[in-house]
């Protein structure tokens, strides 16, 4: 476990050292994922659907704030929507304003959560987002994953309906709207997920926030159960067709990703737990404290002692190395470290700058 602790320490002190580089890599990485799944799963724009062009605005969006990657990700889907109907690319534009206005105002710096959400969505992987977002966020973001869940079922009615909307002409504008906007607001599936998230979030959040002991891991298990049994309710009443394998399975990815970052973030001894009682003028304040598991790196320092057999009787048998190189070499007779300069008589240490000789005084030898 201490091992565990020290490369935990190396790896936080590692991240601090060349955040300036990690951050904009980790920026590159997510921008280059979500617009390449957006072009895979869509794709009606082919001059657009290109790797290189993906990792231009990727190398664009790792040094700029990561609320560009929100807007490149918008920008890449209406050119795909237009390319499919300009109707079709004129609602995105209403529903794309809508979904901005509203994680602005709730959570404005959760804009990289609006345009991951659909991605977990089509890897099958959301039901770890409510549990990473209940213990690393605040309950604004609960509102900007919300939107993420609209934005992949509007982008997924999008695509179920491509083959029909294409056929149409501007004539059938409104029955274009009328299709998306019919299957998008009555949507149970939408509903049901959204309802689940944004309870196991808040429920998690709320839950590792408790001055109790265990408290994360309280968190994080309520979490997963809540998370299941939200989404068992919704299909038992709404007939959403989710499946619980899939849930399954993901929530134990969801439990395993909850514990690392709480070994990351949240890494307490309640084993040295103190309760401090302290009053002013108008309060009494009693604290309970409890401190953080921090390991430095083990320093040890060997000190080598070696027996040497070749000295005379006047002088000691041992010596210690202090670092010194090996191959230097101490003459018989005068006990002398020729590397060093280094004497040694009868526990006396004298250095080259008085040097011990016959001709010395008594008085010199002394000193």
């Amino acid at each position: 476990m201490k091992n565990l602790f020290e490369l935990r320490e190396k790896a936080i002190q590692l991240y601090y050292k060349y955040d300036a580089f990690i951050v904009p890599v980790l920026k590159l990485i997510v921008a280059f994922i979500v617009l390449h799944t957006l072009n895979s799963r869509m794709g009606y724009f082919a001059k657009i659907d290109n790797v290189a062009i993906e990792l231009i605005a990727s190398l664009l969006c790792s040094f700029l704030p990561s609320g560009v990657i929100l807007v490149f990700a918008g920008l890449f889907s209406l050119l795909h929507m237009y390319h499919l109907s300009m109707i079709v690319a004129a609602l995105g534009v209403v529903v794309y304003l809508i979904v901005y206005l509203l994680f602005l105002r709730f959570a404005p710096k959760a804009s990289l959560v609006v345009a991951i959400t659909p991605v977990l969505m089509l890897w099958k992987l959301p039901y770890i987002l409510p549990i990473i977002l209940g213990l690393t966020a605040t309950p604004g973001c609960a509102v900007a994953m919300g939107c993420g869940v609209i934005v992949y079922y509007f982008l997924k009615i999008i695509n179920s309906n491509a083959a029909t909307m294409a056929n149409m002409g501007i004539a059938e504008a409104a029955d274009q709207l009328k299709i998306i906007l019919d299957e998008l607001l009555a949507n149970k599936g939408m509903i049901v997920v959204v309802i689940a998230f944004v309870v196991t979030m808040l429920v998690v959040y709320f839950l590792r926030r408790l001055p109790i002991k265990r408290n994360w891991e309280i968190a994080i298990g309520a979490g997963v159960i809540i998370d299941i049994i939200a989404l068992l309710i919704g299909d038992v009443i709404m007939d959403t067709g989710i499946s619980f394998i899939n849930i399954i399975l993901v929530s134990v990815l969801a439990v395993a990703i909850g514990f690392g970052i709480k070994f990351f973030k949240y890494c307490v001894d309640f084993g040295r737990t103190e309760n401090v009682q302290f009053e002013d003028d108008d309060y009494y304040y009693y604290v309970k404290a409890v401190p953080k598991i921090s390991i430095g790196e083990s320093s040890q320092k060997v000190r080598r002692i070696n027996r040497r057999n070749s000295f005379t009787a006047n002088y000691s048998d041992e010596y210690y190395d202090d670092g010194l190189g090996d191959d230097a070499e101490y003459t018989e007779n005068d006990g002398y470290y020729e590397e060093d300069g280094y004497y040694t008589e009868d526990g006396g240490e004298y250095y080259e700058d008085d040097l011990y000789t016959d001709e010395a005084s008594d008085e010199n030898r002394e000193q």
